[in-house]
């Protein structure tokens, strides 16, 4: 009876490993094929980054291009009206000169400052007052529920 109780404990022993190693056996093949896609998100993640960067530098360099060639026309019209209009009243005006832009910066600056300078000062008096829309006192519109001798002995 040693001998089978033995042999039974055997089996069992490497059937109890046998499937203990194909669960842990898995897990490797699983965390293999999750890192696996893992990596390939990153990597089409880092091409996208990629994608963006590059078309907001070419958004940019166009727009600056396109800046430059209305500049060059609007002052191609200005010469041509002086030019072929020489007596005339109408003058062509130039609204975008380079020594102007820095000034330009600063005054949209101050005014940014002065309106979140404003706005802060907007919210200190807020925080100070009452809202207009309070009514002072009672309005009257909940009135309590008037008590009975019933509900005290209830609720004891």
């Amino acid at each position: 009876m040693d001998l089978t109780i033995s042999i039974l404990l055997v089996v069992i022993a490497a059937i109890v490993g046998f499937v203990i190693g194909k669960v842990t056996s898995n897990k490797a093949v699983d965390n293999q094929a999750e890192k696996a896609k893992v990596q390939q998100l990153e990597a089409q993640l880092e091409q996208y980054k990629q994608d963006v960067e590059k078309h907001f530098t070419t958004s940019a360099d166009l727009l600056g291009n396109m800046a430059k060639e209305y500049s060059n026309v609007y002052k191609h019209m200005a010469q041509a009206q002086q030019s072929l209009l020489p007596d005339s009243d109408l003058t062509i005006k130039i609204p975008f000169k380079e020594n102007r832009e820095g000034s330009l910066v600063k005054e949209a600056i101050t005014e940014v400052e002065l309106e979140a300078q404003d706005a802060a000062n907007d919210i200190e008096d807020l925080g100070s007052s009452q809202p207009n829309d309070y009514v002072q006192g009672t309005h009257n519109i909940i009135t309590p529920k008037p008590s009975t001798d019933d509900d005290t002995k209830a609720s004891a």
